[in-house]
């Protein structure tokens, strides 16, 4: 841990002179030639410990994940999924339905997402006093083949 704090103070040291110096080196005719001269150093400051065998940079074994993991990993995506498609078109239709000037409870539905990432509104369940206004509004939001339900309030 000591060769790395010291590696780290080193290229914070190298890299403020390098500061300086381009700084001071702004208007110059050496300016090339010294951010050359400063990049090389930079390189020999930042690449030492490494040469040393200081460092050694190990990167981990990255195992796949086993099917089963990926299958618990990806139905629980798809619930996921389904379920904040639910919500987001639910509050779509609670504004639309609200638009009219229908007062609407609640609004459930039932939302599968195929495999190929269609989405299929199976079913929306409806809590307000003006169903039939309302399914409606579901209908041609939804489409006609949208099985609309009444929750009554």
């Amino acid at each position: 841990m000591e060769e790395f704090s010291n590696a780290v103070k080193a290229i914070c040291a190298a890299s403020a002179a390098v500061c300086l110096i381009e700084y001071t080196t702004a208007g110059s005719c050496m300016k090339r030639q010294m951010k050359m001269l400063l990049d090389l150093i930079m390189a020999v400051i930042i690449l030492t410990p490494f040469v040393k065998g200081t460092f050694s940079l190990e990167l981990p074994e990255i195992r796949g994940i086993s099917p089963p993991q990926q299958e618990a990993a990806a139905e629980l995506y798809n619930e996921q999924m389904c379920r904040q498609t639910a919500e987001n078109i639910g509050a779509v239709l609670h504004q639309q339905i609200a638009a009219a000037g229908i007062s609407c409870e609640s609004i459930g539905i039932e939302v599968n997402i195929s495999d190929e990432g269609s989405i299929c509104i199976n079913r929306v369940t409806i809590s307000t006093e003006d169903f039939a206004a309302a399914a409606e509004i579901v209908r041609n939001s939804l489409g006609n083949d949208t099985e609309v339900l009444n929750g009554d309030p």
